[in-house]
């Protein structure tokens, strides 16, 4: 689950930032009255080998704070965000794209279950779950194409992962009463493959294979120092026109203007 993916599609449903989990002790009665956010960086839906907790793990803390029978639940949305944490575990583990391909099958198998538990077990009233953006134009792979293209298997994966999600929603939601699958993947391929017929001027952002911030090696890192305390990373001077701030996450710039392609959809669906 990314923490900064749902921040943004959570201000798509018209909510202020939801208080963290790990900050609820100290949060006010307004503040907790926005929700809570029990997202944390680098889970996945299945574990992906940091010692964070996945989806099944989270919904378990949500349990053990609300009991729906008793309070009555039939106001409450629940958000789910997907980032591709499970396959970027899985590439790494087995040292390639094809292995986060063949996982899909488990990863959307998990995913049905825990989105079966938070309607039946939970109660929750409305579901929105968000699909995969185009994973091959993160810059983790553009880069290896010096940032003049994306990496056709990986962004085959994601239109898998994607196809599997929507018949599992299909599948569970027939009527699409409960769950509103939230499409992540149409407006971000919209702002990296627009070329605007080659004129940057008329770019919403200026670079978007190509992050702000980018370390002088493969392997590096945005934010990395050497021994002496030196930089070893560039910075642009003005993220607002990159749609990527570092390898794998998108500037502030481009979640909101992501979000702002699907806040009606989501609306619409909440005021059913």
């Amino acid at each position: 689950m990314n923490v900064t993916e749902m921040k943004f599609s959570a201000s798509a449903l018209g909510m202020r930032t939801p208080v963290a989990y790990k900050a609820r002790r100290h949060a006010s009665p307004e503040t907790l009255a926005r929700g809570m956010n029990f997202a944390v960086g680098g889970a996945g839906v299945l574990d992906t080998g940091n010692f964070q907790r996945n989806i099944s793990a989270q919904i378990d803390l949500f349990q053990a704070m609300h009991n729906c029978q008793q309070r009555g639940c039939s106001k409450r949305t629940a958000l789910v965000v997907v980032s591709g944490n499970d396959y970027a575990y899985a590439a790494d583990k087995d040292n390639g794209t094809s292995a986060a391909i063949a996982y899909i099958p488990t990863v959307v198998r998990e995913l049905r279950e825990q989105l079966r538990r938070l309607r039946d077990e939970t109660g929750m009233r409305r579901v929105v779950v968000t699909n995969l953006h185009p994973m091959g134009c993160t810059p983790t792979f553009t880069r290896l194409l010096n940032y003049t293209g994306c990496d056709p298997l990986a962004n085959a994966g994601a239109a898998q992962h994607n196809a599997a999600l929507r018949s599992v929603l299909s599948a569970l939601d027939p009527n699409n009463r409960t769950f509103l699958l939230l499409d992540v993947h149409t407006p971000f391929a919209a702002f990296l493959l627009d070329d605007s017929n080659g004129d940057s001027d008329k770019k919403r952002f200026k670079s978007t294979l190509r992050p702000c911030c980018e370390s002088f090696r493969p392997d590096g890192y945005c934010g990395e120092e050497d021994e002496n305390g030196t930089r070893q990373y560039t910075l642009c001077d003005d993220a607002g026109r990159y749609f990527y701030w570092d390898d794998v996450h998108p500037t502030q710039a481009a979640w909101a203007a992501v979000a702002r392609t699907f806040r009606a959809a989501v609306k619409s669906f909440l005021s059913v």
